[in-house]
């Protein structure tokens, strides 16, 4: 079976589509599948997820450099349509920029059966962010696109949840993302990532990883270090639209910028090193339809402090895995409180952490679950000529 992915930016620094595509077409094409990307890309992108994709069998086309609004370039609908002919099925990954549509269209022309994954963009907070430009164009084209999709692909259920409000009437399948588990077997020593980076060794450490967006509810976290005296911070992740100054100032206005430490994206070993020197991940997001680097640090078996706007919060309570909390300084410094002073806390949430990753977020359990998905939606397709 030929299986399209077609995305917007294959970027690391764009966040979590292109990383879960790039886990998603990997295990896909080990699966047995013959898969291929469409990318756009624009001038400054990160192309190396390419090199990786291509290196585990993947095939990937790239078309660009494209131009905003909506990552646009004189070509792209005929690209997009003669890669939709030769595919079986397509997959299409966010919303909001051209190639998305024309993927769509393309699909419905072919009768190719296609699913939409929205990445969270369907969310109440997401649509409220840019809330006019964002309705009209899902009255006017967006939602014909998803209407005529044979499914909507949602990463939780509540994702799946808070989009029904919307009234779309394609079917939705939920699968979640996942790891590959081997990469997160052999992690560096615990004291590497503290020397580099002049972590005092004794500290309690909490790690941020993701990208430095007003979203992620950074702000609480320099008057919850107010309170939590010895505690260290380590910020990983591309800033974006300045938010890091933002923290800076308010680390410094609250005398704890020294325990704060901002080192940029973290990739392979380096991201490795950093799990292994902290005593907690935090992710006090407004907003997250899934939460990759949840996944990963409990993969080491790190335990999570995590907002109740994280979609995967249910299963980290349920599985004992983590602390939740609501949006609150108050909340959420109590909550680091109990888990920094607990260390026999940790170690538990630790062992279950490891296992209960590998039995749910496996990449490939769920490369496989797609196979089927995929072959449904294909026998249920009425295919015009190539």
């Amino acid at each position: 079976m030929n299986v399209l992915h077609v995305v917007s930016n294959l970027d690391p620094a764009s966040g979590g589509p292109a990383e879960a595509l790039r886990g998603l077409a990997t295990a896909q094409a080990e699966a047995g599948l013959s898969v291929r990307v469409l990318s756009t890309w624009t001038r400054g992108a990160d192309l190396g997820f390419a090199d990786q994709l291509r290196a585990a069998g993947v095939s990937v086309q790239l078309f660009g450099p494209c131009y905003r609004p909506f990552d646009w370039r004189p070509g792209l609908g005929r690209a997009v349509e003669a890669a939709v002919r030769s595919a079986d099925v397509v997959h299409i990954h966010a919303l909001w920029e051209s190639v998305q549509h024309k993927a769509a269209s393309a699909a419905h022309r072919w009768g190719r059966p296609y699913i939409f994954r929205p990445c969270g963009m369907l969310d109440p907070w997401s649509l409220s962010q840019g809330r006019w430009k964002k309705r009209a164009y899902l009255w006017l084209r967006l939602r014909t696109d998803l209407n005529r999709a044979a499914a909507l692909h949602f990463t939780t259920a509540i994702e799946r949840d808070l989009v029904a409000p919307l009234g779309l009437t394609a079917p939705a399948t939920v699968e979640p993302n996942g790891i590959h588990p081997d990469e997160f077997r052999d992690l560096p020593p615990r004291a590497e990532f503290r020397a580099v980076h002049s972590i005092p060794a004794d500290a309690r450490l909490l790690l941020f990883l993701g990208r430095v967006h007003p979203k992620k509810g950074l702000g609480l976290f320099p008057p919850a270090l107010a309170a939590l005296p010895g505690v260290h911070l380590v910020v990983a992740g591309p800033d974006h639209d300045g938010c890091g100054n933002q923290v800076r100032r308010q680390a410094e206005e609250l005398g704890v910028a020294d325990r704060v430490r901002f080192v940029g994206m973290l990739r392979g070993q380096e991201k490795l090193a950093a799990f292994a020197a902290a005593d907690l991940f935090v992710l006090p997001s407004h907003q997250e339809n899934f939460g990759n680097a949840v996944v990963e640090a409990l993969a080491v078996g790190l335990p999570v402090v995590i907002s109740d706007q994280v979609n995967l919060w249910p299963d980290v309570r349920d599985a004992g895995v983590g602390g939740v909390v609501p949006l609150r300084v108050d909340a959420l410094t109590d909550e680091l409180r109990r888990w920094l002073t607990a260390p026999e806390l940790r170690a538990e949430a630790g062992r279950k952490a490891i296992s209960w990753v590998r039995e749910r977020y496996d990449w490939a359990a769920i490369a496989r679950r797609w196979v089927g998905h995929y072959t449904q939606f294909a026998s249920q397709a009425e295919l015009k000529p190539h």
